[in-house]
């Protein structure tokens, strides 16, 4: 095999990882997508049961769904 051949052959290679790499990328964005609409979903549900509840000195405390709601909003904002 003369040089060309190796290297046509590299070449050849090369653009077909990079190919695959590019789907990969796309598919993972897809999913990316559809975890974030998943998320919104999530916000409007939860939503509802956001609230405080008295601390051990009478300071409001966030509750779970509060809590939850607030990293999920800094995700996605």
């Amino acid at each position: 095999m003369s040089n060309t051949e190796v290297m046509e052959e590299r070449v050849t290679q090369l653009h077909s990882l990079l190919d695959d790499a590019a789907m990969k990328v796309g598919q993972q964005r897809l999913r990316i997508k559809k975890l974030e609409a998943l998320l919104a979903d999530c916000v409007e549900f939860i939503e509802p049961y956001s609230d405080v509840y008295d601390g051990a000195y009478g300071e409001p405390i966030p509750n779970a769904a509060m809590n939850l709601l607030s990293e999920i909003k800094e995700e996605i904002t």
